[in-house]
């Protein structure tokens, strides 16, 4: 979860009330089924942390303060393991971002069809594309968003408010 700690807490007050067993850190061994680790995420070290818990069973909500690259990054690798509900919180402010990048409707669509886990021959196919056609489309993307590797290009997207 991004944002105040009131959000936060009002998201941790939700995984308790639905029955969860709540774990305050990262750190540590999991003990259990059902266990949801809560904390603060403030450096690419507590990322990884949260990520080694996640991959030992755990569920995690996250108050995230550190910077939208480290946030980025573990959605990414989480999205990998599991299904990731992503909640960003009221009151949350941030200096001014630059516009949203120039993504043509094709290349948001080759986007959001990788987002949703789909390969890109999945999405030229639902686009009426050639694959060839939707690999520029998507290295078109990729240069448009300033990235190199085609998660970062999704994150990007996402966090441009070009997919939801």
């Amino acid at each position: 979860m991004e944002g105040d700690a009131a959000a936060f807490e009002d998201a941790v007050a939700e995984v308790r009330r639905a029955g969860w067993a709540l774990v305050g850190g990262f750190g540590g061994p999991v003990t259990g089924a059902g266990e949801v680790r809560h904390a603060a995420l403030e450096s690419q070290a507590d990322a990884a942390a949260a990520l080694l818990a996640v991959l030992a069973g755990a569920g995690a909500v996250v108050h995230v303060r550190a910077s939208a690259d480290v946030l980025d990054r573990l959605l990414d690798d989480l999205r990998h393991v599991r299904r990731v509900r992503h909640l960003r919180g009221v009151g949350v402010h941030r200096q001014s971002s630059p516009s949203p990048p120039a993504l043509d409707a094709d290349a948001v669509a080759i986007l959001a069809v990788l987002a949703e886990g789909g390969t890109l021959g999945d999405a030229a196919e639902a686009l009426g594309l050639s694959r060839r056609t939707a690999d520029r489309r998507l290295a078109d993307a990729r240069r448009a968003l300033g990235v190199e590797r085609t998660v970062e290009a999704v994150a990007r997207a996402r966090r441009h408010g070009c997919l939801r």
